[in-house]
């Protein structure tokens, strides 16, 4: 089925999207502008119209007036719908000129003996497909309802529904699909929210308890004279924000259990610098640190940087990318074995560090940077080498309060809410597409003054590689380097470049030898050029709010003041609405909330990769105070009950291993 629906549990957890009122059947004198209602008639005239938008139209009556009928493409009733035949149909009703008519109606032929439908009826509405329509969906649903709906297990014990105000589970499903009225239909989806996100609660805490019972991770401990040690590395002093992050990454570190910490902080916070204290402080314990970026190009950034600022130290740091599996048998061989035994002391790469033959001598901490771009298979390959390594994530995409207690919940969640001294907010315009010269005359004049500019095309297609994406780029370098930019010195970064020709023409950029870099989305995060001070964003309403902050981040990080255009079409009421947000805010956590209630959560933050099933029916923009019921209620039955073993818990503890798999520690035994 195009909907993937292949089993009676998936039919009934197919849920209506809406829900409308059917009104009862009216007279045509008695029409409203605006509602949808029913109407019967017969037909007294109707004709096919193939000039202009075909459509077929209709006029029905019933005794002295008249309701005009039309349908778009509507070839079809040509031989069907002729005058004498009585039609029942329903639509949302318009008058025009005092005149009521329906576009594209349901319709039915009835006879004059034909019941009329004397009340009003609450139905749902199905997504529905071209070849299935939402009142199909309707009829299959109901009888598989009507075949399993006494079989919905209960999954919590009565006192905590009665203490909740719940209906009963089987209920819930009941009247989700066929309510009597709104107030029905809310008690069920309420019922139905508490469901899915105590499921989802109750696991990412089981999957917490399982980690903490396991085999101890190593234990780092900093004295001051070692504190002093690492600081004197930073040619800055560390913010409040940044001092408050690294004694809470130390606290884990040291209680001999693995952290599992998420540091949060908006684009310029100084998260790597934490990042740097912690790698830092498990190397003077002996210990391999790992940091892994998603990108060529951000890994190879974070390589340069940190190199800096561990010159003239003994720390041994190497970069490990695709280029490390195209160089020498000999080199590789000499770079893997160093790793194993211990000798290199900080490994930076891409995923080229998850290869199955690449071992560390003693794995202490693995650092993570925009850890949503990673596969969670991928993280846990890394997180098995060696012992139990602490684990430390970096974002620059702000948490959503909703989705921290939710698809968060397992983190222990820190906040670098501080810009280092001397940071200016970005002056971010909206320039309309027609007005487009006046962005590139802009670009010209902060390059007279010394800077340099970024020029972001949207990627086309999902893989980093595509030809689609390598030749947006390359058209618009074309354009402009033979048009309103011809005079400086351009550059075009993306996918299909080797990592050779990625480092050079970001080592280029660094050095100056590049005025504008016309990049896609491949410098989103890590890339860090102070005296870059333009960020051009063209078709920006194709990108989301979360990923127009990163870009815009990429700017802003030297003294001089930056700026953000957004190059755009004037399309949608949403892509309005986020451009207007980057125009009226630099703050990442007002971002990152308006993203979550334009976007919803589904693509927010790539949770789709985080490991856990998509919610059916809970909105976490909108349920905040649900999950903080659902949080106490989770822990209250897993302190009582931690393996839920007892009777009346059977059918959830079931139902968890079916979502959630065996990794949160329960099994069907």
């Amino acid at each position: 089925m195009k909907l993937g629906l292949h089993s009676v549990s998936q039919l009934i957890e197919y849920f209506p999207r809406d829900y409308r009122t059917e009104t009862e059947e009216r007279a045509i004198a008695q029409l409203e502008g605006e509602l949808i209602q029913t109407v019967r008639g017969e037909v007294v005239a109707c004709d096919f119209i193939n000039r202009g938008r075909p459509r077929f139209e209709a006029t029905i009556q019933d005794g002295e007036h008249r309701l005009a009928l039309v349908w778009f493409n509507g070839h079809y009733w040509q031989d069907k719908i002729v005058p004498g035949k009585i039609l029942r149909v329903r639509g949302r009703v318009k008058f025009f000129r005092g005149f009521p008519q329906m576009s594209n109606p349901k319709t039915q032929f009835v006879s004059g003996d034909t019941p009329t439908i004397d009340q009003a009826i609450y139905r749902p509405v199905y997504p529905a497909t071209a070849s299935l329509k939402t009142e199909q969906l309707e009829t299959i649903v109901r009888d598989a309802l009507a075949d399993f709906g006494e079989k919905i297990p209960e999954w919590f014990e009565p006192e905590l529904l009665q203490l909740r105000d719940m209906i009963p589970r089987a209920s819930a499903y009941a009247w989700v699909h066929r309510p009597a009225d709104a107030v029905e239909a809310a008690q069920a989806r309420r019922r139905l929210v508490y469901d899915e996100l105590m499921l989802l609660q109750i696991a990412l805490m089981l999957g917490k308890r399982a980690r903490a019972d396991r085999i101890s991770a190593p234990v780092v401990r900093v004295d001051q004279l070692l504190d002093q040690r690492i600081r004197k590395r930073f040619p800055f002093a560390l913010t409040d924000a940044q001092q408050r992050v690294a004694w809470e990454i130390l606290a884990d570190m040291k209680r001999g259990m693995a952290m599992n910490r998420l540091v949060q902080g908006d684009v310029g916070s100084g998260k790597t610098v934490v990042a740097l204290y912690a790698m830092l402080a498990c190397i003077a314990n002996k210990l391999q640190t790992v940091l892994l970026a998603p990108t060529e190009v951000l890994a190879e950034q974070h390589f340069i940087s940190l190199s800096n600022f561990l010159s003239g130290s003994g720390v041994k740091v190497e970069l490990f990318t695709g280029r490390t599996k195209r160089t020498s048998k000999s080199t590789k061989s000499g770079a893997l074995s160093r790793l194993t035994s211990g000798e290199i002391h900080l490994a930076i790469g891409t995923q080229a560090l998850l290869q199955a033959d690449i071992e560390f001598g003693n794995l202490g901490l693995v650092v993570v940077d925009e850890q949503h771009k990673l596969g969670v298979q991928q993280r846990a390959v890394l997180r098995g080498k060696g012992l139990l390594p602490h684990y430390l994530i970096m974002t620059a995409t702000p948490i959503p309060r909703t989705l921290a207690l939710s698809y968060f919940a397992d983190f222990d969640v820190s906040t670098i809410d501080e810009l280092p001294p001397g940071r200016r907010p970005i002056d971010t315009r909206r320039i309309p597409r027609e007005h487009v010269e006046k962005a590139w005359q802009f670009v010209k004049e902060q390059i007279g003054l010394g800077r340099q500019a970024y020029v972001v095309v949207p990627r086309i297609g999902d893989d980093p590689t595509s030809e689609s994406d390598t030749a947006s780029v390359q058209e618009l370098f074309t354009q402009l380097s033979t048009g309103p930019l011809k005079d400086l010195r351009l550059a075009a970064l993306h996918g299909r470049l080797s990592s050779e020709e990625k480092q050079s023409v970001m080592a280029d950029f660094r050095s100056g030898l590049i005025n504008v870099l016309i990049s896609t989305t491949v410098i989103e995060v890590g890339v860090d050029v102070a005296n870059a001070t333009v960020m051009v964003i063209e078709s920006a309403e194709q990108f989301g709010l979360s990923q127009l902050h990163q870009l815009r981040g990429r700017v802003g990080r030297g003294a001089e003041q930056s700026y953000c255009l957004l190059i755009s079409d004037s399309i949608g009421e949403e892509a309005n609405a986020r451009l207007a947000v980057m125009c009226q805010t630099g703050d990442g956590f007002e971002i990152a909330e308006a993203d979550l209630r334009l976007r919803g959560p589904g693509d927010f933050f790539g949770t789709r990769q985080h490991g856990l099933p998509q919610l059916k029916v809970a909105d976490l923009s909108q349920e905040i105070e649900m999950l903080k019921i659902c949080r106490h209620d989770a822990e209250q039955i897993l302190d009582r009950d931690p393996q839920l073993r007892t009777p009346v818990h059977q059918h959830l503890r079931r139902a968890l291993v079916t979502r959630f798999g065996d990794g949160i520690g329960l099994s069907t035994v």
